[in-house]
């Protein structure tokens, strides 16, 4: 039952995400993204090219006090990695709001929607700090991250 409840409400969030785009990706064949699930992530986010849905949720601050957010995204057409083909990806990324950068610490990928399939999930590793391009998914998680 608590499946089902989450699916309505991942179809649920979807919808209205696609009732309120504008522009060509609204035209797009979203079917794909009907059998994504919530699983308590929240508010997962359709994003504007219509290729993907982003959940955020918050995760405990680093050692340094730096703000970081857990990332589950579910791809359209998946990501190849290794030979294989993802997608879901899981993040765990780290963000310094006064020099609005973000670095990534780690990451795992599910060869089927909902962290289905066979996975991968690369040694543990901190990535350099880097400045999103403005308008991209990081920059959005990185305003969100910093309350902005």
């Amino acid at each position: 039952m608590l499946r089902q409840s989450n699916r309505l409400t991942a179809r649920s969030l979807i919808a209205a995400a696609l009732a309120l785009a504008a522009g060509p990706a609204a035209a797009q064949d979203m079917s794909w993204a009907s059998d994504v699930r919530e699983d308590g992530w929240g508010d997962g986010r359709v994003a504007a090219g219509g290729d993907m849905i982003i959940f955020r949720r918050p995760a405990p601050k680093g050692p340094e006090g730096h703000p970081r957010l857990q990332l589950r995204y579910e791809y359209r057409d998946g990501v190849a990695m290794g030979g294989k083909t993802y997608f879901t990806l899981f993040s765990l990324d780290e963000y310094d709001c006064k020099a609005g950068r973000l670095r990534n610490l780690r990451l795992g990928a599910f060869t089927g929607h909902n962290a289905e399939g066979a996975s991968l999930q690369p040694p543990a590793r901190t990535d350099p700090w880097k400045a999103p391009a403005a308008g991209t998914v990081d920059a959005k998680s990185l305003a969100a991250a910093c309350g902005r």
